[in-house]
């Protein structure tokens, strides 16, 4: 018997010491909402300014969604991360480069892409996200120009380049990396081209945005206050925050992670995009699938990255994004056969709402908290060393929904 009780002591300290060294990533877990089924959502960033013949692909791209349904009848949804501008080369070239000249998706040139997307999106097939009026901050793009005959001949090139060549600093909208370190951009322009930018959407587009999608996830919280009071109301995130790169380009990380439906400045919700599937960089459909599920298992949505390059220029590499795509939806289906198909803003409103597809049960909820803390690697082999995973072990199972 005192056996006994010692263990159970030992046992309960174990809990308590780890609960308190893990004490964020349990409030963490707990704060985030558990969804009852598995959602899916596919995200494509970089779509507008750029070549004319991505109008073709982002035809053949709603033609290939529009195959497939989930449970409901609802077909798989893809996010556009819409750039609304970029430099007329004409111009630019005129003058070599010595005033910024910008052309938008509004212009006669860019139309047919424009169109594209708004056909899609009658369909259902496409949610418009602002991604950002340029993907870039012109003025530092042509400070680095003038230096740089890599950028001077982007800007004065023949047609509409791609912004994805841009060096990947110099595409963090919203910061000064012209020169590494980045500094960061004056403050009062920051703030009137975020609200400048969802003007420039609601006039392209005929309504504003709802979603923003910060280029390269680098964004300020000034300029999320901005986006708030222009009427944003959701900020799709990495998970992190980043305000910054370092001397050598990287990102540079605020403490602390950010979970779905926290909310952030002005009041917008924050949702979490960290599934990778880039067939042009080797992540293929088997390794997506794979994350999708394991996201349904901790009750979190699988919001899944596949930008712009995978599909531009056409040929046999945009032929095979879209094979991976399709294997990548029929894997899902197979596996999931009561996914959820829908947009990152109705996602944000089944979290507003905290019901339905939310799940309000303290014992689900906490089944669920233990799924996520059994991922937090060291938190796992604490508890197999203390023992503290004997009383886990019992509580999963004693709050194991009946149907999962």
């Amino acid at each position: 018997m005192v056996v006994f009780a010692l263990v159970v002591l030992w046992l309960a300290l174990a809990c308590l010491a780890l609960g308190w060294l893990f004490r964020e990533n349990i409030v963490r877990g707990w704060r985030e909402p558990v969804l009852r089924n598995p959602v899916m959502i596919l995200e494509s960033d970089d779509w507008g300014y750029g070549p004319v013949d991505q109008s073709m692909m982002l035809d053949r791209l709603a033609e290939t969604l529009d195959r497939y349904r989930d449970a409901r009848g609802r077909p798989p949804v893809m996010t556009l991360g819409v750039v609304l501008a970029g430099p007329a080369t004409d111009a630019m070239r005129a003058e070599d480069c010595a005033r910024y000249h910008r052309l938008t998706l509004a212009d006669d040139p860019l139309r047919p892409v424009r169109d594209s997307m708004l056909r899609g999106k009658a369909r259902g097939l496409f949610a418009l996200h602002l991604h950002g009026h340029e993907h870039y901050w012109p003025e530092c793009v042509m400070r680095a120009a003038r230096e740089r005959p890599e950028i001077h001949n982007w800007l004065c090139a023949t047609g509409m380049p791609r912004t994805e060549d841009l060096p990947s600093p110099l595409q963090s909208r919203w910061i000064d990396a012209a020169a590494l370190p980045s500094r960061s951009l004056p403050a009062d322009a920051a703030r009137r081209e975020a609200g400048a930018e969802v003007r420039a959407f609601a006039t392209t587009f005929g309504e504003p945005p709802a979603v923003v999608v910060p280029p390269t996830f680098v964004w300020t919280r000034e300029v999320e206050s901005a986006w708030a009071d222009a009427g944003i109301g959701i900020v799709m995130t990495p998970g992190r925050r980043s305000e910054a790169r370092d001397a050598e380009g990287k990102l540079v990380y605020e403490p602390g992670e950010i979970c779905n439906g926290d909310l952030g400045e002005g009041g917008c919700l924050y949702l979490v995009r960290d599934v990778y599937f880039e067939p042009a960089l080797g992540h293929d459909h088997q390794r997506a699938t794979a994350d999708v599920v394991a996201k349904s298992k901790l009750g979190r949505p699988a919001l899944v990255e596949i930008h712009r390059m995978n599909f531009l220029p056409s040929g046999p590499s945009a032929d095979q994004a879209i094979d991976e795509l399709c294997r990548l939806i029929s894997s899902v289906r197979a596996l999931l056969p009561d996914v959820r198909f829908m947009s990152p803003a109705e996602l944000a409103e089944h979290y507003a709402k905290t019901a339905g597809l939310v799940e309000t049960r303290p014992a689900r909820r906490a089944h669920y908290l233990l799924r996520r803390l059994a991922v937090v690697s060291k938190l796992r082999k604490l508890a197999w060393i203390t023992g503290a995973i004997i009383p886990a072990t019992i509580a999963y199972a004693v709050t194991r929904p009946a149907r999962n």
